[in-house]
C-alpha cells in the first residue's frame, strides 16, 4: 500500500509518541521497518533535504569502571550533553538508543 509523504507524517508523529522501538511499533502498524526508517529520516531532515536522508551514526568512547557500592552493581551509566542517565543491566538496547538521541536532540 502506498502512502503519501502526509500520511507518513501521521505515523512517524504517532511512533514518536509511543515510546516504542522501530521494530515493535512497525510490527504492531503492519508497517515494513526499511519503509518506515526512510520515511522517518526523510521527514526528520526536512523537505530541502535530498530523496534519502542517511542518520549520522558517531561512535562515542566508553569507560568501564567497577562498581562503586554494592547498589551501583548492574548499572550502566551514559553521559549525554552534561546529563548521565543510569538504567539497570538488561534494559532494551533500543529503548536506551532513543532516550539518549532525544536528549541529545534537546541539549
Amino acid at each position: 500500500m502506498r502512502r503519501s509523504r502526509d500520511q507518513w507524517a501521521e505515523i512517524v508523529e504517532e511512533f514518536e509518541s509511543s515510546g516504542q522501538s522501530h521494530e515493535s511499533f512497525c510490527a504492531q502498524q503492519r508497517l515494513n521497518v526499511g519503509s518506515f526508517r526512510g520515511w522517518l529520516y526523510r521527514l526528520r531532515k526536512g523537505p530541502s533535504q535530498g530523496k534519502v536522508a542517511r542518520s549520522a551514526t558517531r561512535l562515542l568512547p566508553v569507560r568501564v569502571s567497577p562498581a562503586v557500592a554494592s547498589g551501583d552493581e548492574g548499572l550502566i551509566e551514559v553521559g549525554v550533553g552534561g546529563v548521565v542517565v543510569r538504567v539497570h543491566v538488561g534494559v532494551d538496547p533500543a529503548y536506551v538508543a532513543e532516550l539518549v538521541t532525544r536528549l541529545r536532540d534537546r541539549c
